[in-house]
């Protein structure tokens, strides 16, 4: 329902006469509420998804990254890239309280910001990363009036397993991915539907086996 709200949101934002002329131009416009920035933030995450499986993917490099923040700055370069005219990207920027945030994308039209905490599941708790929603992305980073749309984003580079937080049971990634998602609903409903936030993973592991090369084995994409 939260999310129904602020797609309506979206439908119903009226457009300026640069704005107009943005969405004419580019097929996107610059976002002027929390809704459209939220839009635009999931539009950009789904474009990281595409760029994965693309002949240039930066997976295998990605891969290569053992702190979040080197995979920060390498995904905040390809959020840049990703721009349109529509946002600008700053790193580490620091809120009121001196709390500094991952990734914010900055809308050209507006001071309506979405938020990027980034996360690198490979090491990090199933507990970790369920209380990193509400202790750290809304309530360190997502209390201004102007910045009410996040995300999670966390990457994963190999197979493994998470201990459950509350049955102390062992889940994969799909199960990680629906306790995530299910703090992430409840925090919403929470907030009476006056934040959004998304959680996303950026899947870094090889698509294909390892194949045999030379004498030696190398990773397909």
């Amino acid at each position: 329902m939260a999310e129904e709200r602020w797609a309506e949101g979206v439908d119903s934002v009226a457009f300026d006469e640069e704005q107009a002329r943005a969405l004419d131009r580019e097929g996107e416009a610059p976002a002027s509420t929390n809704e459209a920035m939220f839009a635009i933030l999931n539009d950009r995450l789904a474009d990281l998804d595409d760029l994965l499986l693309t002949d240039a993917s930066p997976k295998g490099v990605w891969a290569l990254i053992g702190d979040e923040k080197t995979m920060r700055r390498a995904i905040a370069r390809e959020l840049g890239r990703m721009a349109n005219g529509l946002y600008t990207v700053d790193q580490e920027a620091v809120t009121a309280e001196e709390k500094e945030t991952d990734i914010r994308l900055r809308s050209v039209a507006s001071d309506h910001e979405a938020v990027i905490e980034i996360k690198r599941a490979d090491c990090r708790s199933g507990r970790d990363l369920r209380d990193t929603i509400d202790a750290q992305l809304i309530t360190k980073y997502m209390a201004a009036e102007s910045r009410k749309s996040g995300c999670l984003l966390i990457t994963l580079t190999k197979d493994r397993k998470w201990v459950h937080p509350d049955t102390d049971a062992r889940i994969d990634l799909e199960g990680l991915m629906a306790l995530l998602r299910e703090e992430a609903e409840r925090m919403v409903k929470a907030k009476n539907g006056s934040i959004a936030i998304s959680v996303h993973l950026l899947d870094l592991r090889p698509r294909l086996p390892r194949k045999r090369c030379g004498g030696g084995t190398r990773l397909s994409a």
